[in-house]
């Protein structure tokens, strides 16, 4: 191990859907030192079809695993911390009790089991007046209420215990601190937070029959919600007292890494799940997207979100490509190079072939519940190269088809900033330049959910008095910048419109295959 490096440094943690990852992070802005990432020992649970669960206590073991990894990889020592920075995929609600501990798995935002109490509530509450509240429609999973009421009546027992209902940076700042909340990023996809008021809504815990006790307090992003504790002051080194900011949800973290603080800025982040959003300083809530509060006082966040876009890839990986995975394993372990250079082979376009990336429902925009992941067009010239590439296209379309939605309320977008794992990949940037028609521009920083999370503890520990112009400081755009190349452009606008066109002729099949299966 070489000198140590001086200075003081925050820790980020992201609970991710299938994957934990911390990072250090500069206080002074020189960028990350080391992210460490590591999938979770258990994954995604499917006890039934279309149910995703998790076990809270798998995120913690990986995440505390990482952080004593990180000093132990690293020339910075534990007593150099001075903030913890949280973020997480969202929704994923835990039922905790009155200890603190996880009474079920938690129930993920890709989760399907409550589409009947999703259909009660727009029945009893009424589609507007979720839209006027809540900001956003109803859908099973996307927003915890269905799965807070699915509790309420399948689990009574476990309803009964529940002391609060909280999101994953809620469970990680408990395990930190001892304290529990949750940030008004998060809360907006509850379905029963006041989105203009930042608070919750009385109006619809009472309409919901939620019990309103079982929910927590509400911190900002950028506040504090406890300070490290004893036990795990012993357990990590980090000295105790140590600030932990609330944080939010990983989508608005990337939006802060990649230097989302003005109205109109969009950026989109591929990991397990896409999303594509615009900061807005005016709550104008359009209910064919998702809308949030972001990080700070007075903006929202409207976002187009993706279930299982790079889910769909790791599916295909996962099944279909054990051969690539062993060649990996020879080199340097990563298989995801090795498939985009297969993807490389096959024309824009993939010779006729289209993926729909609904593999477990689908949110926006067609709030598809049923909705089933579907290759069209296969015909016996095609290879393996093609299906890679059309699941990256397939995901391309259904992120410009979001996008389109953005731009009709008003937005001009010339440059789309790029996060997330999918954003190392510069063939899927190249095709998402491609079917977009916009330029597809990504930080030297590919981690912009760390940078977020830092912000954000950079900001609970007093090291920052603006997160605006930290922000700013800390996003560096390099020239690395896909432009869109026109003739892809219009090969891909002919197979956009059948993209489109497909989702409807497939609609009552989903529904059908649903009933029987």
């Amino acid at each position: 191990m070489g000198n140590r490096i001086n200075g003081d440094f925050l820790i980020s943690i992201d609970i991710g859907t299938t994957a934990a990852k911390v990072g250090l992070v500069n206080v002074d802005g020189t960028q990350t030192v080391t992210v460490l990432s590591s999938e979770y020992k258990y994954g995604i649970l499917h006890p039934k079809s279309l149910w995703a669960e998790s076990y809270p206590e798998d995120w913690w073991t990986t995440v505390y695993d990482l952080i004593i990894k990180l000093f132990q990889q690293t020339n910075v020592s534990p007593s150099q911390v001075v903030g913890i920075g949280l973020c997480n995929t969202c929704p994923s609600l835990i039922a905790l009790d009155n200890r603190g501990n996880a009474l079920r798995p938690a129930i993920l935002y890709m989760d399907q089991r409550s589409v009947e109490q999703a259909k009660r509530l727009i029945k009893k509450v009424g589609l507007q007046t979720f839209a006027e509240i809540a900001g956003n429609r109803i859908a099973p999973g996307a927003f915890s209420i269905t799965s807070m009421l699915w509790i309420k009546e399948k689990e009574p027992e476990v309803y009964e215990k529940v002391y609060k209902f909280v999101h994953a940076n809620g469970y990680i700042a408990l395990k930190l601190t001892g304290e529990t909340g949750i940030d008004p990023t998060n809360a907006s996809f509850t379905g029963i937070f006041d989105l203009k008021r930042a608070r919750w809504s009385n109006e619809l815990i009472e309409k919901t029959g939620l019990d309103g006790e079982k929910l927590p307090k509400i911190f900002w992003s950028y506040e504090k919600v406890g300070e490290v504790n004893e036990n795990v002051s012993k357990i990590l080194g980090v000295e105790k007292g140590v600030p932990v900011a609330m944080g939010c949800a990983d989508s608005a973290a990337s939006a802060l890494g990649c230097g989302i603080i003005k109205p109109g800025r969009v950026f989109e982040t591929t990991g397990t799940s896409t999303v594509v959003a615009v900061l807005s300083s005016t709550p104008k809530f359009d209910t064919r997207i998702l809308n949030r509060c972001y990080v700070m006082e007075g903006l929202w966040l409207h976002m187009g979100a993706m279930s299982t876009t790079g889910a769909s890839l790791k599916w295909f990986k996962d099944n279909l490509c054990e051969i690539e995975v062993q060649l990996s394993q020879t080199g340097d372990g990563n298989v995801y190079k090795i498939l985009d250079e297969l993807a490389a082979k096959a024309p824009p376009g993939s010779d006729g072939l289209i993926f729909f990336p609904y593999m477990s429902g689908e949110r926006s925009p067609i709030w598809d519940p049923n909705a089933r992941g579907v290759f069209f067009g296969l015909t016996l010239s095609h290879t393996k190269a093609h299906m890679i590439r059309s699941i990256l296209e397939g995901v391309a379309y259904g992120l410009r088809n979001n996008l389109e939605i953005i731009e009709s309320l008003g937005v001009k977008v010339g440059e789309v900033r790029a996060a997330g794992a999918a954003a190392k990949s510069s063939l899927w940037r190249q095709i998402k330049a491609d079917v977009l028609g916009k330029k597809i521009a990504v930080s030297s920083v590919k981690d912009a959910t760390m940078i977020g999370c830092a912000i954000l503890a950079g900001y609970a520990s007093k090291r920052y008095n603006d997160i605006i112009s930290t922000a700013d400081k800390f996003y560096l755009l390099t020239e690395d910048v896909n432009i869109p190349n026109d003739s892809a452009n219009n090969v891909y606008k002919k197979y956009y419109m059948i993209f489109k066109k497909g989702y409807k002729r497939f609609k009552s099949m989903y529904k059908e295959i649903a009933s029987v299966s």
